[in-house]
């Protein structure tokens, strides 16, 4: 008769030991799950912020180009009545 409480009470206590492992696993999936979650936007938005960063930076070559430019094509013009004004 001991042998059959001490199965009794073995069964019982590794069932409890398989509920509390379920339920562990069951937590650790879904924090896992948010991790990778979180893990993906952050990768997103540094990303993003790279690019912002580029993007700025491409913004402010083009504009100083094109301060050159109009430079330039100012400069030409006035270079070209110059040359207007000593034609005789």
């Amino acid at each position: 008769m001991a042998t059959v409480v001490e199965y009794s009470t073995r069964k019982a206590e590794l069932e409890e030991k398989i509920r509390g492992l379920e339920n562990e696993k069951a937590t650790l999936v879904a924090e896992i799950s948010a991790l990778k979650e979180k893990i993906s936007m952050l990768e997103l938005e540094r990303i993003a912020r790279a690019l912002e960063s580029e993007v700025q930076t491409l913004r402010n070559e083009k504009e100083l180009l094109e301060q050159r430019a109009t430079e330039y094509s100012s400069n030409a013009d006035q270079n070209n009545s110059d040359q207007g004004q000593y034609t005789v």
